[in-house]
């Protein structure tokens, strides 16, 4: 009979042991229960105490009920202590799940007993303090019991409910709302227990599931660690080169002593010309490149203590060097091996290849790289086959391109960003033809930001479309109240001159701003017409159509394709600034100024001389027949105020030719 009543007990309080799990479901019960109980009996200790301090020293105090609690706690904590969990058998862990069950029902029975007398006996306030303690003791014991479901109940249902009922009928509002709210928890609680329960199973299960499975590959343990050894050589190494992998070489820098890491240099090398040669022949070639690259890596010498392949075409190398120039060196070195032609499927191919340099100075893996990560941003950036050292300058140029990349990301930039004007006289005459727009850009705390150097970053993140139709807007509506004689020239780079919808875009802003098109020339550099020429032409002649004026600029910089002179048919050229300024030294550069002005009078275009600085420069574009100039000679970038006071200035006429600069800035001034 009393064998029917305890297996009746234990499958109502869940503890039954029907199978294998089962038994391993009780023993994680107890374990974890081992684990909390020296806290949750810490926690009860020091709850019944605050209880004992708070009750006003006048009011009666079973001290049975208060002894008997105390002893609870004591006898059973060391008890739990003294079980040892690494060999427990089910039966036992049976056996002791039963007994924290009970005691659990004693204790908190007790203390129900004891807390009950004490809330009816003191004021209302008071009770609310001690129903406060005993939903405190109950929640925390419930936590630390969450392992064992039935147990955990008990203190929410014996320790917590109750006063949670007398609370909500209390006449106190605040003791109602924290009635309430203490049922909300309860039953929250409840709730959390049973998933918790839930999880705590899968737990088990699987961990169970996992010592069945080991137990059954007993035969095949050794063949267990020599896969996950593999599986570790795998997952630290490029499967093509067998070089180590970017994970792998973190891992063994990482591994490298504090003192040993400060005298190594770290480079990084990025193949240049390897993504055509990989799309041209094939994959197969460029893996048969890659392995060959990262062999002539691993042939620098001894002095390379680690060479990995990073990832795609970047490799890196760690090597011992005694100074920041030896390291230079040696990354000049790997440059020079991986630029000797390749012999592949019976063909040589070249690459290149640059390289970043970190030396000394930096303990931290990660900085490490990302030293040598700028570095290698700033060769790229120079030209192929070069290697840079990293310098605390050239971390301070990527903070400030950062920092410019995040305020061109500003909806609000198109406010920050002034336009001046530069005043393009005819230089004969001296009479205002027209102005060209510039951007000028102070950051508050950046400084003054050129567009040389924002551009670019515009371009690259996106937003240089919006920015310039949003400047083209405000430069036209500048322009709309100049005189019809005075025209409005504006930049477009690149990327908008290729884009699909900018003849329509510039068009469409010029329309909203009532500026007429044969009032605007466009600005574009051959580096533009370079990037996409029939996207470039499509949109040039869409807006020639419209009336607009197209400006070739910068001709001379560099490319000055004499086919764009003849395709285009542009209705001037600007002339690079170079172009001036290396004529005005005499020799090969007046007759290269010379030899381009002719070329575009022969071509019916006619030519705009950038950078007029000083009389003998306009003296000599005269004499040469350049028919347009602009410069700080001639007259600075102007506000917008300004230009109407040029405008009304009346500079068109010079009363003494042998000066005309000089006169231009006076009537200027007047």
């Amino acid at each position: 009979m009393l064998a029917w009543v305890g297996s009746r007990f234990d499958a109502l309080i869940g503890i039954r042991a029907a199978s294998e799990f089962d038994e391993a479901l009780l023993r994680e019960r107890l374990i974890a229960i081992k684990r909390q109980m020296p806290w949750m009996h810490g926690m009860l200790l020091a709850s019944l105490a605050g209880l004992v301090i708070a009750i006003p020293p006048e009011t009666p105090l079973s001290m049975l009920s208060t002894a008997l609690l105390f002893a609870i706690l004591l006898v059973r904590a060391p008890h739990m202590l003294r079980i040892r969990t690494e060999d427990v058998s089910a039966q036992r862990a049976r056996c002791e799940l039963r007994r924290t069950f009970l005691v659990a029902n004693l204790y908190f029975a007790v203390s129900l007993t004891w807390q009950l007398s004490l809330y009816f006996v003191l004021p209302s306030s008071d009770g609310s303090d001690v129903a406060m303690f005993a939903g405190i003791a109950a929640l925390g014991a419930s936590g630390a019991l969450s392992s064992f479901s039935p147990a955990a109940r008990i203190p929410l249902l014996i320790g917590a409910l109750p006063f949670a009922g007398l609370l909500t009928i209390g006449n106190r509002p605040a003791d109602q709302a924290i009635g309430f709210t203490l049922l909300a928890v309860i039953a929250l609680r409840l709730r959390l227990l049973n998933v918790q329960n839930l999880s705590f199973e899968r737990l088990v299960r699987a961990r169970f599931a996992l010592e069945v499975e080991k137990k059954r590959a007993v035969e095949a343990e050794q063949d267990a660690i020599t896969q996950q050894a593999r599986a570790e050589e795998i997952a630290n190494r490029d499967p093509l080169t067998g070089l180590v992998n970017r994970r792998g070489f973190v891992g063994t820098l990482a591994g490298m002593p504090e003192g040993a890491r400060r005298r190594l240099a770290l480079i990084l090398l990025d193949l240049d010309g390897f993504k055509p040669i990989n799309d041209t022949f094939g994959h197969l070639i460029g893996d048969q490149m890659l392995v060959e690259v990262s062999r002539r890596l691993l042939d620098l010498g001894s002095g390379a203590l680690v060479v990995a392949r990073l990832g795609g075409d970047e490799f890196a190398v760690v090597c011992r060097c005694q100074s920041a120039g030896q390291a230079v060196v040696v990354a000049q070195h790997a440059i020079a091996s991986i630029s000797v032609p390749y012999k592949l499927d019976g063909r040589e191919m070249r690459i290149s290849a640059c390289a970043g340099v970190s030396f000394q100075g930096e303990t931290r893996v990660n900085d490490a790289l990302r030293r040598a990560d700028i570095a290698l941003y700033d060769a790229k950036r120079r030209m192929r086959g070069t290697a840079s050292l990293f310098s605390e300058q050239m971390e301070e140029d990527v903070r400030r391109r950062t920092a410019i990349e995040q305020a061109l990301r500003d909806p609000g930039l198109g406010s920050d960003i002034k336009l001046a004007f530069q005043p393009i006289f005819d230089l004969e005459s001296l009479e205002l033809s027209s102005f060209e727009a510039l951007a000028r850009w102070r950051h508050p705390e950046l400084g003054w930001i050129s567009p040389a150097e924002f551009i670019p970053i515009s371009e690259q993140i996106s937003v240089l479309q919006e920015l310039s139709e949003t400047l083209l807007a405000r430069a036209a509506a500048a322009a709309r109240h100049w005189p019809d004689r005075v025209s409005l020239s504006f930049n477009l780079s690149p990327v908008q001159l290729c884009g699909p919808a900018t003849a329509s875009n510039v068009l469409a802003t010029i329309a909203r701003e009532q500026l007429e098109a044969s009032r605007l020339l466009i600005e574009v550099t051959e580096t533009a017409l370079l990037a996409d020429f029939e996207a470039a032409r499509a949109n040039l002649s869409q807006l020639r159509k419209a009336g607009v004026r197209i400006v070739l600029d910068d001709f001379g910089a560099g490319y000055s394709s004499i086919s764009y002179l003849r395709e285009m048919a542009f209705d001037a050229v600007k002339l690079d600034g170079s172009l001036l300024s290396s004529a005005s030294k005499g020799g090969n550069g007046l007759a290269l100024l010379q030899g381009v002005l002719a070329l575009c009078r022969a071509m019916g275009q006619p030519c705009v001389a950038e950078y007029v600085e000083n009389d003998e420069q306009l003296r000599l574009l005269r004499t040469l027949g350049c028919r347009y100039g602009q410069g700080f000679g001639l007259c600075p970038p102007l506000g917008q105020p300004e230009t109407h006071d040029l405008i009304r200035s009346g500079v068109l006429k010079v009363a003494r030719p042998e000066s005309p600069l000089r006169h231009a800035r006076r009537a200027a001034l007047r």
